[in-house]
């Protein structure tokens, strides 16, 4: 099966251009019709207002159609966006942990040496001696397209190294965004607000307990979240754990995630859903993301993600793990 490109920026630049020109029309339909012989000379204003008596219905059912176009192709540009952009603002995000842990584990093991040669049990000189950190400790990582399209993640850290603040905003040349801020305190406890494209805005808080061995991070995380659609569009909550392994010497980081979700689903109708997600990222960006999520009845779904290229599945007995079909099929 081929894959499949969609250029959302384009299709969300014709939906403006559709809503511009219903404005048009509607304006033209709205506009004055009633005009005097001094105005427009003799036997116009008739022509005029028999013109706007004629196509005046057309104008609206114009406009309809146009607004018809306009949400169709705006609905799809964000759909697609959605998934790219939570491609890309994990990716971001990952980019950035990484380099960050990177940097502070290099930096810890440098200010031990350091500590090693004042106390005078190492030689200062020795060609096996650790190398400081490049530069400065690492606080923005932006990807650009050159073309307006870009993904940014920025930390601000406390005094003590660890990151305080994290936001990553994903902005389109179009005007298509989604951006989410996370705070983190000496607690162990963050909260957290995520717009995405749709306007859904999703607030967290959690508490993430670490602990740190010999090479090796593992972080275990409790949190809840709620999820509100704008207008009137309803509202979800998640609660759940995840558990990461992060190994500071090779990059690779492993983390599983379960969680319950109770909220609308597409018919509006309020649904249990359940979910495990696994993710394994490694520190030249390559990362796999399986996630299975199965409903009140046992059917449910499985994703996978492997570098950007995702697979589906669909089950009848995904509470089971077994009779995966894939959703193409």
């Amino acid at each position: 099966m081929p894959d499949i490109a969609v250029d959302y920026e384009l299709l969300n630049q014709v939906a403006k251009k559709a809503r511009s020109l219903k404005d048009q029309v509607q304006h033209a339909r709205e506009s004055k019709q009633d005009y005097s012989v001094a105005e427009v000379g003799s036997g116009v204003p008739y022509a005029i207002r028999a013109y706007y008596s004629v196509w005046k219905g057309s104008f609206k059912r114009s406009e309809e159609k146009l607004e018809k176009l306009a949400n169709l192709y705006e609905g799809v540009a964000r759909g697609w966006a959605d998934w790219d952009f939570g491609l890309a603002g994990e990716a971001s995000k990952q980019e950035a942990s990484l380099s960050s842990d990177l940097y502070r584990t290099q930096k810890e093991i440098w200010d031990k040496w350091q500590e090693q040669v004042r106390a005078g049990n190492v030689d200062p000189n020795d060609p096996r001696a650790p190398k400081p950190p490049q530069g400065d400790r690492p606080s923005t990582w932006t990807t650009s397209d050159g073309h307006g399209n870009s993904t940014t993640t920025t930390y601000e850290y406390g005094a003590d190294g660890k990151p305080t603040k994290i936001t990553t905003e994903v902005r389109t040349s179009s005007g298509l965004t989604s951006k989410d801020v996370t705070n983190y305190h000496p607690d162990g406890t963050y909260d957290s607000s995520a717009t995405d494209v749709y306007g859904n805005v999703t607030t967290t808080t959690g508490k993430a307990v670490t602990t740190e061995t010999d090479g090796q991070k593992i972080t275990d995380d409790s949190f809840k979240s709620v999820t509100k659609a704008p207008g009137d569009g309803g509202e979800s909550t998640t609660t759940g754990t995840s558990h990461s392994v992060y190994n500071t010497e090779t990059g690779h980081r492993d983390t599983t995630t379960t969680y319950t979700r109770t909220g609308p689903d597409d018919d509006g109708n309020q649904e249990t859903v359940k979910g495990t997600s696994t993710t394994s990222v490694d520190l030249n960006g390559h990362e796999v993301v399986t996630t299975i999520e199965v409903k009140e009845d046992g059917s449910g779904t499985k994703t996978v993600v492997t570098d950007g290229r995702t697979e589906e599945w669909t089950s009848r007995d995904a509470a089971g793990n077994t009779g995966w079909k894939r959703s193409d099929d």
